[in-house]
């Protein structure tokens, strides 16, 4: 018999908690297969990843670049006010 903590499963909320720490890669081994398990069924959520990792590795790459266009800085701000849109 499973306990309740060993069968809880993660909701949009338990998602949402959780994001950047799995962006930045910060769980235990059974967060991480609980938040991917998640994933697996909830396409609203695995497209949210996707876009903050995307976003993420962008920010990386454009952090580098010594210069960079001023609608960018504009754009960037634009998303974290509002990551929905």
């Amino acid at each position: 018999m499973e306990s309740k903590k060993e069968s809880k499963k993660y909701n949009c909320a338990d998602i949402e908690k959780r994001v950047n720490a799995y962006i930045d890669d910060q769980l235990n081994n059974r967060e991480k297969i609980l938040f991917e398990e998640h994933l697996d069924y909830c396409l609203p959520c695995d497209k949210k990843i996707e876009f903050e990792l995307k976003l993420k590795e962008f920010v990386k790459f454009k952090s580098v670049e010594k210069s960079y266009p001023a609608k960018l800085d504009e754009e960037l701000k634009k998303i974290i006010k509002n990551p929905d849109n």
